[in-house]
This record gives C-alpha cells, structure tokens and sequence, in this order.
C-alpha cells in the first residue's frame, strides 16, 4: 500500500516527460549505459543518477506545519543537477534575475555562434577545447567592436553543447552590449551588429 509520501513522489515524477523516458518500464537509460558504457563521462552519469532521485522525500524533506488548520506539507529537497529539468530552470530563472541587477542598462543583441557540422566530432572527442571556442566566440566580439567604434561591448557567452534535437551541437550564446566603453571611460551608443560579416 503507497504511503501519501509515495503518493505525492508519483504525482510530482509523473510530471516530468524526460524523467519518463529515461526510467519508464522500458528502462531506456539502463539499456544506453550498457550499450555506450565506454564513451560515458563519469559527470553524465552522476548527473543522472541525481535527476534521477530527485525531489524523492525518502531522500529527506521540509516538513510545514500550519499553525491555524496543522496542515501538513512536505516538500522534497531538490537535486539541483544541471541535468534535471525541474532544477536547472530555477537555477536559470535566478541567475537571470541576479544578472538584470548587474548589467548595463543599455540594449542589447543576442549573438550565436556555432560550429561546422564537420568539426563538431573534434569537439566532442576533445572537450577540453570547448572553452576556448567560447573565448574566441567572444573575441571576434570584441575585436571586431574595437576596430570599427574603438570601444569595448560587453558581453555574457554561455556555451550550450547539445541543439534542439538533443544532438551534439557546441554553439556560444552571447549578450552583446549595443554600445561600448571607450579608452577615456564614456560610453558610446550603436545600433547595428553586421552578422553578414562576423558570419563569414
């Protein structure tokens, strides 16, 4: 007999669509480790190990009390993986709050950079270059902004590594100030970003 723990673990997993595919009846994600064993990363398996566990109350929970009706309310603590669905959105949402504190007021475009179909294995075998390609990302950024407008633009990269498809795809998302600091400290507008150009 399902306790109201359980009951309220199963309405909560239920939910979540990705949790289904990978650990339904069909054990889809225990059939992927035995026939790709060899080219899993250790952090991939954790991190699905605790995507996987996540949100269950016999792995602890915030007990509520109402002190008027002594409503009860168990909250499960989160695994707060980069993997889990449930997690890594409430991460996002609060990084993006704190970052709107922080950066200029100013407008600013959205820029991506992605790799060649072609290159993308070396990538994937040498992930080590994957930091790199988001600082060059950046720099061609920048360099481009220095000569043309001689100013400085700000910019925030983030690197996403896998496409809409859930293929391996490493491409660099970037906020890019429209405007930039010049040498003595003022700030110079601009309005135009030649993608055409930056592209080739």
């Amino acid at each position: 007999m399902l306790s109201f723990l359980d009951l309220g673990y199963i309405r909560v997993m239920e939910t979540n669509i990705l949790r289904r595919i990978f650990f339904d009846q069909h054990q889809h994600w225990e059939k992927f480790i035995n026939k790709h064993h060899r080219n899993l990363r250790p952090i991939v398996l954790k991190e699905v190990e605790k995507f996987k566990n996540c949100g269950n109350p016999k792995n602890g929970f915030k007990l509520f009390v109402c002190e008027g009706c002594h409503d009860v309310k168990r909250i499960p603590y989160r695994c707060k993986g980069r993997f889990c669905t449930t997690c890594s959105s409430g991460e996002t949402e609060e990084w993006s709050r704190l970052l709107q504190e922080e950066v200029f007021q100013v407008n600013h475009r959205h820029v991506i950079f992605t790799m060649d179909e072609g290159l993308r294995e070396i990538f994937l075998k040498h992930r080590e270059l994957l930091k790199p390609l988001m600082d060059e990302a950046v720099q061609v950024i920048q360099d481009w902004f220095k000569k043309k407008f001689k100013v400085t633009p700000g910019v925030i990269a983030g690197l996403h590594t896998f496409g809409s498809r859930v293929n391996f795809n490493p491409h660099v998302h970037m906020l890019v100030t429209m405007g930039g600091m010049k040498k003595n400290g003022e700030w110079k507008k601009y309005d135009y970003i030649p993608f055409a150009m930056l592209r080739k």
